[in-house]
């Protein structure tokens, strides 16, 4: 008996020839479609899952080709005989892993190249905090495209994890920053709030600042950063539709802004 298949088409396909000159070309295609985390089955035909994000990310790599002399076409596909689901979504994880397994590797240097004992030196400090925001924008860089979750991310997760750990433990002589130091200030959201946001203010009138005010604006049109900030954050935006990464990349910018105004001060 015939065993009923899914006619889903899972895939995306890019189907590309380069002009073999300039050599630059062919490698600037090259490593796009290794930063979208495309992976090869044949000479110049590669694969993505189908979803919107992925079309979109093959649609610029088409226009980059066309626009360079080339010629391309970007297909929906399923795989009914020669090469399975399961050989493609192992294409996928062997990439990602080899990805998590150097990674790891940089993290477990930094991990064992911190001191047994709890203190560090602010400079030490600094530079294990910059190496680690560092590891960290290429985990979420790894991550993005990890698509089938690769086995790999755990052990880096954990790594990282264990740094972080270790750079809480020597900040416990810190001095925390108090809820009076923000006693009365204004909060600001957008109009519409919802049950993350009612949520927020909640925990922020309960725990942190009992006499705050809110200031409820439009979703669009409001411009409370600086410009530098504003268009920091929207190249962001800009270049990662993932809100995961969006928010990793983004947390790592105002842990910088962060740490530079509170030893300045």
């Amino acid at each position: 008996m015939a065993v009923a298949q899914s006619t889903e088409a899972r895939w995306l396909l890019l189907i590309h020839q380069v002009p073999p000159k300039p050599d630059y070309f062919r490698v600037k295609v090259w490593r796009r479609l290794q930063r979208l985390g495309a992976v090869a089955i044949k000479n110049s035909v590669y694969v993505l899952p189908r979803n919107e994000q992925t079309y979109e990310d093959f649609e610029w790599v088409m226009r980059e080709i066309i626009q360079g002399g080339g010629d391309a076409s970007i297909c929906e596909a399923r795989f009914v005989e020669g090469l399975s689901d399961q050989q493609v979504e192992a294409l996928f994880n062997a990439a990602r892993d080899a990805d998590y397994a150097q990674l790891a590797e940089d993290v477990r240097g930094l991990f064992d190249s911190l001191p047994a004992g709890k203190e560090l030196s602010d400079q030490r400090r600094r530079d294990v905090e910059a190496q680690l925001a560092r590891h960290n924008r290429r985990f979420a860089e790894v991550t993005a495209i990890d698509f089938l979750g690769a086995s790999g991310r755990d052990t880096v997760d954990g790594l990282l994890a264990s740094i972080d750990q270790r750079l809480q433990s020597s900040r416990a002589g810190e001095q925390p920053i108090r809820s009076a130091d923000v006693r009365g200030s204004t909060w600001v959201t957008r109009h519409g709030v919802h049950i993350d946001r009612i949520a927020s203010a909640w925990l922020i009138r309960r725990f942190i600042d009992p006499a705050a005010t809110f200031k409820f604006v439009a979703a669009k049109g409001y411009r409370p950063e600086r410009a530098g900030i504003e268009r920091l954050i929207a190249g962001i935006a800009m270049g990662h539709k993932d809100d995961e990464r969006r928010l990793a990349q983004g947390t790592a910018v105002f842990d910088g802004l962060y740490e530079y105004f509170r030893r300045k001060k």
